[in-house]
């Protein structure tokens, strides 16, 4: 029911509204919640992204595929001590420096991917993808069985992102 001046009475107008606020709430209030808390990449929002977040595995290194906090961003959890593999994809690519540690290429020709990986720390690795934009960085416990595994297992995603160097 309209009244003069084509405005909503007010009770009509909020009720839509605090069914909204109700409804986004209800996730943070039940305490439920599962999801593997990331930060969020800088361009983890772009259509390359959400190409390879929808191609990513159900299955990472024996693990189970988990929901996260940030856009493109893809987390894989469990095991007997409680491994977490996170991928961020819109990660900043690695300058000439970051990269003197060494570069990997892993998978086949179809989808094969270059990953420059750092020095472990904490007991955990990250590897981030070299020649690849917007890159692609995948954080693991530095166990032997997850580090030859993961980066394989997300290799068919990863190479859906253009390609302009590899490594030499």
């Amino acid at each position: 029911m309209w009244l003069d001046g084509g405005v909503l009475p007010r009770r009509r107008a909020l009720a839509p509204a605090a069914a909204l606020v109700s409804l986004a709430l209800a996730p943070a209030l039940s305490g439920c919640s599962r999801a593997v808390a990331v930060e969020a990449a800088p361009q983890g929002w772009s259509k390359a992204c959400a190409e390879v977040y929808t191609a990513l595995p159900d299955g990472v290194a024996g693990l189970d595929r988990r929901e996260t906090t940030a856009q493109g961003a893809a987390a894989w959890s469990g095991g007997a001590g409680g491994e977490v593999v996170v991928l961020r994809c819109g990660v900043e690519p690695l300058d000439a420096l970051q990269t003197a540690g060494g570069c990997q290429a892993v998978g086949d020709a179809g989808a094969q991917v270059d990953w420059i990986p750092a020095e472990p720390h904490d007991g955990r690795v990250t590897w981030t993808t070299y020649g690849r934009t917007p890159a692609v960085a995948l954080v693991m416990p530095a166990d032997e069985a997850v580090t030859s595994s993961a980066p394989l297992d997300v290799g068919p995603a990863v190479a859906l992102l253009p390609q302009d160097r590899t490594c030499s």
